[in-house]
């Protein structure tokens, strides 16, 4: 998280640095007029925006793949790994011992009006 926020503020101090360096390369250092500080903060923060707009749209699709989680078969361990939804394979509950339906209320609320 604290890579991201210096990553935003580094985009977002992106135009001050290049006109700083503009200003000192131009022949003299002196600032005569004043800075473009409310340019320089709405391209900033509109680098910024960018910043966290664009990379989610550039990342692959993974639309149609599902993780088959690693599972133990026969003695020998297996891997989990991407596979394509269609060959994924649910995992084999083994039934518990079940309730009887006459079994009494778990709880006093449970026994209903008296």
């Amino acid at each position: 998280m604290a890579q991201r926020i210096f990553i935003e503020l580094l985009l977002f101090l992106t135009p001050f640095m290049v006109f700083l360096a503009y200003r000192a390369a131009s022949r003299d250092m002196m600032i005569r007029d004043r800075w473009p500080l409310t340019m320089l903060v709405l391209i900033g923060a509109g680098i910024a925006i960018l910043g966290l707009i664009i990379p989610p749209l550039l990342e692959p699709n993974e639309r149609g793949k599902c993780f088959q989680a690693a599972r133990y078969v026969d003695g020998k361990s297996i891997p989990a790994k991407e596979v394509p939804c269609a060959e994924v394979n649910p995992p084999i509950v083994e039934e518990g011992p079940t309730i009887p339906q006459s079994a009494p209320p778990i709880a006093p609320r449970d026994r209903g009006p008296n």
